[in-house]
């Protein structure tokens, strides 16, 4: 029966298949603080609006710009 095939190098490449380094790893990697700013950002869109509502009628009379 043959022996399977042996490759000398395939101790030294395997780091390229690990879960660290796949794509997405790398993207996450690169915008560490994305998820947290947009949860952030959202809620305090959501607060603004529902709590801090403008009046556009307030101290302007006619003609007033």
């Amino acid at each position: 029966m043959k022996q399977p095939y042996h490759d000398p190098w395939a101790r030294r490449e395997a780091w390229r298949y690990h879960p660290i380094f796949s794509r997405s790893a790398q993207l996450r990697g690169a915008f560490p603080g994305l998820g947290i700013a947009t949860a952030a950002f959202a809620t305090y869109c959501v607060v603004e609006h529902f709590f801090f509502k403008k009046d556009d009628h307030h101290g302007h009379g006619h003609g007033a710009h």
